[in-house]
């Protein structure tokens, strides 16, 4: 069975968009069973087919399928028709050093792949755009989501106010202790992200996203949280650290129609 997530306020006439789990696929072992990423160790093939999984159920084209090499950075692509498909069925023909993608251009499924870090999903139904980011603590302490807006507002015309942002699930509160150093970066953004337990420091992940986006006057009111943390749902999701780095990868997968 093969069991997607979605944002039920991000159900738009002309988008296809899901967040994948970890069933439903035909990868074995640390990677069971719907693994999406290449670049984790599992059999290529078996990757290959589970991807086919994901575009059969969403109804896209896998060769069209666009993802990245992801790197916690903040490097954003514009996809067009003519570099859309690239990672599809390889990492090594993937958006090098690239943690979000945005498009306009139809029948054009982006994927994002994650294991802990938020997936984002962006959609300017006005300028028919749309994005999906990866995020996690380092992408998110350098502002890729307000970036993302920027990006998005240069490119397309997108005004802030119009847009609908979802924040996919990661890992919650308990789940994400910090040192000091990443408290400091993260506090200068948004100090109440930082959850303090006795000597210990934790992130609120979702506040600190969500606080880049009101930088850029997103209202609060347009954004969508999903509340799930993949360390505490191992058997639903991988998650890098509740699994200790041997896992596979889920995926935000969107396209315009």
């Amino acid at each position: 069975m093969t069991d997607f997530l979605q944002f039920p306020n991000l159900q738009i006439d002309g988008l296809q968009c899901a967040i994948t789990t970890r069933h439903g696929g035909t990868s074995a072992g640390n990677y069971a069973s719907l693994n999406l990423g290449f670049h984790v160790g599992d059999n290529p093939e078996t990757v290959r087919e589970n991807r086919q999984v994901v575009a059969r159920t969403l109804g896209c084209n896998l060769e069209n399928l666009t993802c990245a090499q992801q790197t916690h950075g903040t490097n954003i692509e514009i996809i067009a028709a003519e570099n859309r498909g690239r990672g599809a069925l390889n990492y090594d023909s993937a958006i090098p050093n690239c943690d979000a993608l945005v498009t306009q251009t139809a029948q054009t499924p982006l994927m994002i792949l994650v294991a802990d870090c938020a997936p984002l999903l962006f959609i300017d139904v006005k300028n028919r755009a749309l994005a999906v980011v990866h995020a996690g603590w380092r992408g998110a302490t350098q502002r890729i989501a307000s970036k993302t807006v920027a990006k998005m507002k240069e490119v397309f015309g997108t005004n802030p106010q119009d847009l609908r942002v979802g924040i996919g699930l990661t890992l919650c509160i308990s789940c994400f202790q910090i040192g000091s150093e990443v408290a400091h970066i993260a506090g200068e953004i948004a100090p109440q992200s930082i959850i303090l337990k006795g000597e210990n420091r934790f992130l609120d992940v979702r506040e600190l996203l969500r606080e880049d986006l009101r930088s850029v006057r997103v209202l609060d009111s347009q954004i969508e949280t999903m509340p799930n943390c993949p360390k505490c749902e191992t058997k639903t999701f991988f998650s890098h650290r509740g699994e200790n780095g041997q896992t596979g990868r889920f995926a935000l997968v969107a396209q315009w129609n």
